[in-house]
């Protein structure tokens, strides 16, 4: 930004007129050239004393203090808005992961593929390197936990499959 872009924008600055991204343009190159600054502090003074006498008060006030104060108070509000949209954008990020990850779990679910425990060794890989809560169930009893869990769905599938043989009709030939 250049100094007569900088002296245009004094009045809606003072106004608080600018959008925030020519508010933060304007700010940086006053703090870097003094004439702007010069300029700002002339304006801001005669704009806050008119604005005192058409109020009616007659008080005396401290106007660099004033405008000190009031480009701390833009400075401090382009922060936090810029330090929202970091943490929103961060709190959208993890929202889809979290999605995709409950996507691929239904699906695995949905398709039967799913064992008891796939889930938990997907966050355990995550969280490889770091000491977590796993429920009590150490890296060695996770393959014994599905081990066990297979042969319990190998004897359930062949309990069905007896069940059904059982009550299926006999065929009687026909003559």
């Amino acid at each position: 930004m250049n100094c007569i872009e900088a002296r245009r924008m004094v009045a809606p600055f003072v106004k608080k007129e600018l959008s925030e991204k020519e508010t933060e343009q304007f700010l940086r190159h006053i703090e870097h050239c003094s004439e702007c600054m010069d300029e700002l502090d002339i304006y801001f003074t005669v704009y806050k004393a008119l604005d005192t006498l058409d109020s009616g008060t007659h008080q005396e006030y401290n106007f660099q203090k004033m405008m000190k104060e009031e480009l701390r108070a833009a400075k401090r509000s382009i922060l936090i808005r810029r330090t929202f949209r970091i943490f929103r954008r961060v709190i959208l990020v993890l929202t889809e992961l979290l999605l995709v990850i409950s996507l691929y779990t239904g699906i695995e679910m949905k398709m039967g593929e799913m064992k008891p425990g796939t889930f938990h060794r997907a966050i355990h890989s995550l969280s490889a390197g770091k000491k977590k809560d796993t429920g009590g169930i150490t890296d060695k009893e996770i393959p014994e936990a599905t081990e066990k869990t297979s042969e319990t769905e190998t004897t359930k599938q062949t309990e069905i499959s007896k069940q059904t043989e059982i009550s299926k009709p006999t065929e009687t030939p026909e003559k």
